[in-house]
């Protein structure tokens, strides 16, 4: 009966049985959000500068990785790396304005032209997975890349938000543009119905995520779970990146949102197999469209202002132990991991590795931040300086855990394992 009970729920969510604006509480989205788009004509727009304008063709050998063995993944993983040090940081030379990344592809609300990449040929379900509106496009030299897209998606603000935050902290992260985009041959509404080509309205705001490295997989989107990050060497920055996902409520962390993977530059052929090697594996964060929201009924919500500033970042304080919705799609739903490590606790090191870290960034390059990602077009509506201040006062709780300014440590140096459970 409780089965049956929790399809229909289900069901009832999917067919929007809510009301206009409803809150998706298992997707962490309105129901608004996934009923079209705001329509605007700007058919005149043209764009500044076009994908890939002036570069030639790509070759065909591209060296890639194919499936691993689970022994492998696991070799990789012990030595990832999660973190750029931080004496390879340039935090306060970002600019947040125009975009972080260097290169530099695309600068803020650029307006960018592409042609429409069906899905059956991009895609081999012959569609986008997932909730979030996304489809792929081509530049001139016939490179593909993913847009996603939706005046009122929340995913294409929150993505944008939080890669870039993590960009500035020098964590590892997509690289996500906010620009427009012309597509004169593209549905309105791609991720739909393909029936209206042509009907896209241009100049519309969106999102290109641009990937910066192959995933490393022993099966297709595999990805990494949090749970699996006792394997990492790097105890601290393992600890660290974990924290980051609490702190930001990301509660849709299933392994397939995060990437061990590797970046072009780090991949050689290996002499003995001719098969791709990765000199240095990493990992990250690679799909942080939950976040920046309060609870949901299965979810933490997007782009909440009012749910985000509801949550603590501390479950219990003193112990430095975080909190985290638990939900069914998340790799921290446990308390411990195979290890015995309790994974919503850090120690000492990792909470003054992310102060340290956050105190790198200006509140201007934080306010930059929230402005590049739209996030005053969120409903209810706030500015990005409160966005901002918002963020800020949850770095004070990192920094101040019991809140009375006085000295304080975490218990541990860094989480032992075996703890849970003593």
């Amino acid at each position: 009966m409780k089965n049956i009970l929790s399809i229909a729920i289900l069901l009832g969510l999917v067919s929007g049985a809510h009301t206009e604006d409803g809150q998706f509480g298992s997707l962490g989205m309105r129901a608004s959000e996934l009923k079209g788009i705001v329509q605007t004509d700007n058919t005149a727009i043209r764009p500044t500068r076009v994908w890939g304008a002036g570069k030639g063709q790509g070759g065909s050998g591209k060296l890639e990785f194919g499936f691993i063995s689970e022994t492998e993944r696991k070799a990789y993983i012990v030595k990832a790396s999660l973190w750029i040090p931080e004496n390879q940081m340039n935090t306060r030379e970002l600019d947040f304005k125009r975009g972080p990344f260097s290169p530099l592809k695309y600068e803020t609300e650029e307006l960018v032209n592409c042609k429409y990449v069906p899905n059956a040929e991009a895609y081999d379900a012959g569609k986008a997975n997932g909730t979030t509106p996304k489809f792929k496009c081509e530049g001139e030299d016939g490179k593909k890349f993913k847009v996603k897209y939706g005046e009122k998606n929340g995913e294409v603000i929150t993505e944008v938000a939080a890669t870039w935050l993590l960009t500035g902290i020098g964590a590892y992260a997509d690289r996500m543009y906010p620009v427009k985009l012309n597509c004169p041959d593209c549905p309105s509404d791609p991720f739909r119905s393909e029936a209206d080509r042509g009907a896209w309205q241009n100049g519309q705001q969106i999102a290109i995520e641009d990937k910066i490295a192959e995933r490393i997989e022993f099966k297709a989107n595999s990805g990494i779970g949090f749970n699996e990050l006792y394997l990492v060497e790097d105890r601290v920055g393992a600890e660290a990146l974990t924290a980051m996902a609490h702190f930001l409520g990301d509660t849709d962390n299933k392994a397939p949102n995060q990437a061990l993977a590797c970046a072009k530059k780090d991949m050689v052929k290996d002499p003995a197999t001719g098969a791709a090697k990765c000199l240095k594996p990493i990992v990250y964060m690679q799909d942080s469209g939950v976040t920046f929201g309060g609870r949901g009924l299965f979810h933490n919500s997007r782009m909440n202002f009012e749910g985000w500033a509801a949550e603590s970042v501390w479950l219990d304080p003193a112990k430095c132990v975080l909190r985290l919705h638990t939900a069914q799609t998340s790799t921290i739903n446990a308390v411990a991991d195979p290890s015995g490590r309790n994974l919503h606790q850090i120690g000492e090191q990792a909470r003054q590795m992310l102060v340290r870290r956050f105190s790198m960034l200006t509140r201007e390059q934080i306010v930059d931040i929230f402005t590049a990602a739209r996030a005053s077009k969120r409903a209810p509506q706030h500015s990005a300086e409160e966005w901002a201040d918002l963020l800020l006062s949850k770095v004070q709780q990192l920094r101040d855990p019991m809140g009375d300014g006085g000295n304080f440590t975490c218990p541990y140096e860094v989480v032992p394992a075996n703890l849970v459970g003593r």
